[in-house]
């Protein structure tokens, strides 16, 4: 349970960083606190969801490193070329994606942590949110076996 609580937090800190959230924010129920919360546990949904397809396609060889690993997600599960694959926005790949981020798709601790950190089951708008939140290589290392 200590990768994810140490993956969440470190989501946390580049999304404020990134975004100009205060702690204030992140500690009220305030729009702008609910749609951070909403973005890092977006980003921390994605990172488990890679770290499973990595354990499963990832070799020595081949380790799906970093956004390697999500471009071969996408390319699995649509058959787009991997030049196409690549040209999508982090918004786009989320939307790609979107099915996979259903509770019943994610693991009992990643549900528990994501309940833990206060977010809720209703939308926010998280689009106008940095493309830099988004650290895959930094991020991984949480979540290595």
């Amino acid at each position: 349970m200590q990768k994810y609580d140490d993956l969440w937090q470190a989501i946390e800190v580049r999304v404020r960083e990134n975004n100009d959230i205060t702690h204030i924010d992140m500690t009220t129920d305030t729009p702008r606190g609910q749609a951070a919360r909403q973005r890092i546990a977006q980003i921390f949904i994605l990172e488990c969801l890679l770290a499973r397809h990595r354990e499963k396609y990832a070799s020595s060889f081949v380790p799906l490193a970093g956004e390697e690993a999500l471009y071969h997600l996408i390319f699995k599960r649509t058959g787009w070329k991997p030049f196409e694959v690549k040209q999508l926005s982090f918004i786009d790949t989320l939307f790609v994606l979107a099915e996979l981020f259903r509770d019943e798709n994610l693991p009992t601790e990643v549900r528990a942590v994501i309940r833990s950190q206060g977010v809720k089951d209703e939308s926010c708008p998280t689009y106008d949110f940095s493309e830099k939140d988004w650290a895959p290589r930094e991020n991984e290392a949480f979540l290595k076996r």
